[in-house]
């Protein structure tokens, strides 16, 4: 079994659905039924620190990903309000 390189504490009021890194493993987005998205760099000797909490869905946000970085840094999620936000 694999050892765990780190252990979060999400925050997050409700169920996570999704927890995605970006292409270089320096941020990390999560999702929740709470409505949120939160977002978290990730810092040196397994720390971390909360960067963004978003709130822009009116249901559950099931699933969320990261762009490319040759786009930019462009987070999506969908949610079970019907929204794709970008």
């Amino acid at each position: 079994m694999a050892t765990p390189l780190l252990s979060l504490d999400t925050q997050h009021q409700d169920m996570v659905h999704d927890a995605k890194l970006d292409y270089y493993a320096k941020r990390l987005a999560t999702c929740s039924s709470d409505r949120l998205i939160k977002v978290y760099d990730i810092l040196e000797d397994q720390h971390y620190q909360l960067a963004a909490d978003i709130q822009s869905h009116d249901g559950p946000v099931w699933q969320i990903d990261w762009a490319h970085p040759k786009f930019g840094t462009i987070l999506a999620s969908c949610s079970y309000d019907g929204k794709v936000i970008i």
